[in-house]
């Protein structure tokens, strides 16, 4: 073996090592989010239900509950961002609710999947 080819073949096996560790790692952790903010009706692609945060983020709910489907109702909620979800609405991010509540109420704890 030259010179030139041991650094070559070492170059070349921890290129491959990386790469099998990289696709042994898993998935990442999903990130949570809580926040204060507000439903909002969105008139658009048919119109649904958004909550826009006091910071001004836009989160789309997939799975509000009926009872916090109120335009202009201000809420504190918990819940886990989909970023592997597509949605055809194209407004906000994706945000599984674990929990929401409204007006001083108890928090109302969500299942993830409902």
């Amino acid at each position: 073996m030259s010179r030139y080819q041991l650094p070559a073949l070492a170059l070349l096996l921890a290129t491959v090592a990386a790469v099998c560790v990289c696709g042994c790692l898993g998935e990442p952790e999903p990130s949570t989010v809580t926040g204060v903010g507000t439903v909002q009706y969105i008139d658009l692609e048919g119109g649904f239900f958004g909550i826009v945060a006091d910071d001004g983020t836009r989160y789309l709910p997939l799975n509000l509950p009926e009872e916090f489907s109120e335009d202009g109702l201000a809420i504190e909620f918990t819940g886990i961002i989909r970023e592997d979800v597509v949605t055809i609405q194209q407004w906000g991010t994706p945000l599984e609710l674990t929990g929401i509540s409204a007006d001083g109420m108890a928090m109302k704890m969500i299942s993830p999947g409902n």
